[in-house]
């Protein structure tokens, strides 16, 4: 199913995007995307590479284009246990470590020019930041996992506000992780632990609560990440039940996507086509539809285009959708 349409819209898979690998044109667990300034997509790989009977870390953050052009990679060295990106309006690139309890910023060419972050549970302090983003004006929204809430900075890394605790009440967490902010300025965090995504005003106000009311096969199951487009649609990474759900801006379910990536990607297609033997044992997969579908979605980022970006911790790729524009509501015979 290369093509999804439900109530007036529809999104066509376009292509995969890297493959598994330790460094350079490809990922090992994606668990981050993030775009950059016009065709600049950031990914967050932290898994390891071994030989030997032996695994070392190897977190880095690669940059390359939405076009498959692999430009460097940044962060070696300086990363334990990374989580989030986010790009400022400079086009700076924020890293969360949870691990650390550190915010590390690099500029667009990849050099370390800043690290903060307090471990704690008093004002502005973290314990285990995750998902990250920024608004219009700059403010950057991280996810204190650990104590349960969100804090607002500032562009110069300063403490605003912060807001939730541990619970299952509206505006309580249980494990936060992604989280992003839409065009008006309201905030969405990905509620792992309670299976729903909640909605706030900029101050931390609740507003309304996705996924946790729903029939179970439609439900969310540790959403991991989230995110809006320009029409207000909201796709949630589904990550327990392998999928992406699409929400409307009032929380109503639309259709979920489940991965199309029935093609390598450039980079993968390359890899296969110099080793005979990964072709024919490819070849000789009957149905391959599994290979195509989500395993472990983990991030999503919607870049200037409109095209959603997904990453795929496990199999260590990015499926790539675009939604038709100029949808129409659909009209009912009353």
């Amino acid at each position: 199913m290369l093509t999804t349409t439900a109530q007036g819209r529809t999104w066509n898979f376009s292509y995969a995007l890297g493959r598994n690998a330790a460094a350079g044109n490809g990922f090992t667990q994606p668990i981050s995307v993030a775009r950059g300034p016009g065709d600049i997509l950031y990914v967050l790989s932290r898994g390891a590479e071994g030989s030997g009977g032996k695994s070392l870390p190897n977190t880095r953050i690669g940059k390359m284009t939405v076009d498959h052009e692999f430009i460097g990679d940044m962060g070696q060295g300086h990363l334990t246990w990374p989580v989030g990106l986010a790009v400022d309006s400079n086009g700076n690139l924020f890293c969360s470590d949870e691990h650390l309890d550190k915010i590390f910023v690099y500029s667009s060419d990849g050099d370390l020019i800043d690290k903060w972050g307090t471990s704690g549970s008093c004002e502005g302090e973290f314990d285990g930041p995750n998902g990250i983003a920024f608004n219009s004006q700059d403010n950057l929204y991280v996810v204190d996992s650990g104590n349960c809430r969100i804090i607002v900075f500032n562009g110069k890394c300063e403490f605003i506000s912060q807001w939730g605790s541990k619970g299952t009440e509206t505006g309580q967490f249980i494990d936060p992780w992604g989280i992003t902010v839409d065009r008006s300025g309201s905030v969405y965090v990905a509620d792992w632990g309670n299976d729903r995504v909640q909605k706030f005003t900029s101050d931390g106000v609740f507003l309304n609560s996705f996924g946790n009311n729903l029939p179970d096969t439609l439900g969310l199951k540790r959403p991991s990440d989230v995110a809006v487009d320009e029409d207000g649609d909201v796709y949630v990474v589904d990550w327990g039940n392998k999928r992406i759900q699409i929400f409307d801006d009032e929380g109503e379910i639309i259709t979920g996507l489940y991965g199309d990536a029935h093609e390598f990607s450039k980079w993968a297609h390359e890899v296969v086509q110099s080793n005979p033997d990964a072709l024919k044992a490819y070849r000789r997969v009957e149905d391959t539809t599994p290979l195509a579908r989500f395993e472990r979605p983990t991030s999503i980022a919607i870049d200037e285009q409109g095209r959603i970006i997904i990453s795929e911790s496990t199999r260590g790729r990015l499926q790539i959708y675009e939604k038709e524009k100029d949808y129409m509501d659909p009209q009912f015979n009353l």
